[in-house]
Parts: C-alpha cells; structure tokens; sequence
C-alpha cells in the first residue's frame, strides 16, 4: 500500500469530472496531485516542467552511477582505463565484430 503523506490528492472520478482545473491547479502550484481509485493511487499528475527536471536528474545520477562503478573497477582490479583516442583510433582488424552482417548483429 503507497503512503500519500501532504501530498494533494483527487479521486479519479472528481479527476476527470474537473481534469482542466486539476491541470490548472498542477501548472500553478508545481505540485503533484495524486490520482485515487478505491482510495488507492493510482496515478500522479504533474507540471510537464517538474516531471522534465526529474528525467533529467534521473539520467545525470544514472551517469554519475556508471562512471562510479567504472572507477571502483579501475581502482579494485587489473581493469585500465583507455582513453578515448586509443579507442578512436583503434584499427578495426581486431574488432571481433567486424565481419559480421546487421542481422547478426542486430536481432
């Protein structure tokens, strides 16, 4: 079961009975609202702009993530880094991959 702490929150009938004044409200106050169906949520609504910064953060932690555990395995292991010009430049007779057609690379 979700735990609505102070959070605005609509039944989905109300919802959809005033849905453009539940966008208004959202728009103006930034704030989510929780959508309620047999008094549990059911969905949230929020401002594009808000739900926009949130991807946004979510894919700089995912990176931040990443290079994290890339890091931890450079310094834990006999891993090296390669720099990006080694890879650049890298000849592609010693790709394993090379010779093989789109359908067997891609599925």
């Amino acid at each position: 079961m979700y735990k609505v702490l102070n959070v605005r929150t609509e039944s989905i009938t109300k919802a959809r009975a005033n849905f453009n004044k539940v966008i208004k409200e959202v728009r103006e106050t930034h704030e989510p609202i929780y959508i309620l169906s047999n008094n549990e949520p059911s969905a949230v609504i929020l401002d594009a702009q808000i739900y926009q910064e949130i991807v946004e953060r979510n894919q700089q932690l995912e990176s931040e993530l990443l290079y994290a555990y890339a890091s931890q395995r450079v310094q834990n292991g006999n891993s090296s880094l390669i720099s990006a010009d080694e890879v650049v430049n890298t000849d592609l007779t010693d790709n394993p991959y090379a010779n093989l057609s789109d359908e067997e690379l891609f599925d």
